[in-house]
């Protein structure tokens, strides 16, 4: 499905709107890595976090254990290997805004910000072309299926530009568009969404990419020209990485082991996987308007910051061991721990950075009915709750009550001054 990008702000009620029916993922054979699930023989009691265990030590090397994290894959769908960008303004729209939004634009292709996070997906330069500039208004409400139909029938009668295989039409709409809506379950723009990304087909077979980017007076607490350059960035980036996600998906998923993360974050392409970090919006100096980074699978598994651009601080983070293979509303097998309802287990928690940190950082659990407000299907319950690099926690999970899925997703955050980064896990039932 296309990828909306949804509010920083949402994390919170994102994480317990997990909806397991939502994609599927990578569907390969897995080995079992794990106890048996059965076993309950070495459950803590609830409240205990277990006998005394091996907590490490600091080590200077870094990382000091091999990280696992989740990997966008291909669908072995095209990317655009050499983008261009084709901006889309309607008549009813501010003009003087419209131009600070493709000097913004304009901006990209020789900033420090474009590169860092396309280039190992097969992704290259990227160029904007000159704007269309309508002569038509835009709707006052519309949806993305009168959005599609609008599209090809521009596309039919030539007002726009005709595409290559590397287009991507950006379509503006102003502040009169005061809705537009992905349909059933989709939600609308900025309430759910600041954004999304999507393609149609026109005849004979030829897909077209296209990002929609309303006019959001303040989203995720961003305003103004902060507020579409931030969407924008998220879209066009998605769109290069991702153009065909109605036809053949390119990397819009993640791995299996870490499926939870994709329903945790609102869906697995590459910006999906930053757009909730608190670090995920910065504004680089060579564009002077905020941007999104966007997930490096290479830096991931390096035990890096995963979210590139970096800002050259060290990374640090809290990596739960899941050992087995859990089946989440019967339909899919990830990464997990089994521990059936009223009773406990204990999970080792190893403490990972690229580089020495200026102390130990806190690690706090919560789960994700907490997060919606509704009352915790899981207890938390830690040895030790702070460490650093080289250094093990250990985390007993009691599981309360069992959720419609028979799973539970849980989120570790890992705290050091003003940075804050996080850890996804999930417990079946």
């Amino acid at each position: 499905m296309r990828s909306p990008m949804r509010s920083a702000t949402l994390l919170l009620a994102a994480l317990l709107s997990i909806s397991f029916f939502r994609c599927g993922g990578d569907t390969g054979d897995q080995t079992d890595a794990g106890d048996d699930s059965g076993d309950q023989s070495d459950a803590a009691v609830p409240g205990d976090a277990g006998p005394d265990a091996d907590n490490g030590s600091p080590s200077d090397t870094y990382p000091a254990f091999k990280v696992d994290p989740p990997q966008v894959l291909s669908s072995g769908g095209d990317v655009l290997k050499t983008p261009k960008v084709v901006p889309v303004y309607f008549n009813n729209d501010d003009t003087t805004f419209t131009g600070t939004v493709t000097g913004f634009l304009n901006k990209i292709p020789t900033s420090t910000y474009w590169g860092p996070g396309e280039q190992e997906y097969g992704v290259g330069a990227i160029s904007i072309a000159s704007p269309v500039q309508l002569t038509e208004d835009a709707p006052a409400t519309t949806t993305d299926a009168d959005i599609q139909t609008w599209l090809a029938g521009e596309l039919s009668s030539q007002k726009l530009p005709a595409p290559d295989a590397n287009t991507v039409y950006v379509l503006y709409y102003p502040a009169a568009t005061t809705s537009i809506s992905l349909g059933q379950g989709g939600g609308t723009s900025c309430q759910s969404f600041g954004g999304y990304h999507s393609n149609i087909v026109v005849q004979p077979s030829t897909p077209v990419a296209y990002a929609v980017i309303p006019r959001c007076p303040n989203f995720g607490g961003l305003t103004g020209l902060d507020a579409v350059s931030a969407t924008s960035s998220h879209e066009i980036i998605e769109a290069a990485t991702d153009p065909y996600p109605q036809t053949v998906a390119a990397f819009g998923q993640l791995d299996d082991n870490h499926l939870v993360w994709e329903f945790v974050l609102g869906g697995g392409e590459i910006g999906d996987m930053c757009a909730q970090s608190p670090s995920a919006f910065y504004t680089p100096a060579d564009i002077g308007s905020v941007v999104q980074r966007v997930w490096s699978n290479a830096k991931a598994k390096a035990g890096h910051d995963p979210c590139q651009p970096d800002d050259g601080s060290p990374y640090f983070n809290s990596m739960p061991v899941l050992p087995e293979k859990v089946t989440i509303a019967g339909q899919l097998t990830t990464e997990g721990v089994t521990i059936p309802v009223g009773q406990s287990k204990t999970v080792e928690i190893d403490l990972f950075s690229d580089a020495k940190t200026s102390g130990d950082w806190s690690v706090s659990a919560i789960d994700s009915a907490t997060l919606q407000g509704q009352s915790p299907e899981l207890d938390f319950a830690w040895d030790r709750t702070s460490g650093r690099n080289g250094e093990k926690l250990h985390l007993t999970i009691t599981v309360k009550k069992a959720s419609q899925y028979g799973a539970e997703a849980f989120l570790l955050e890992s705290k050091l001054g003003l940075t804050t980064n996080f850890w996804i896990g999930v417990v079946a039932n």
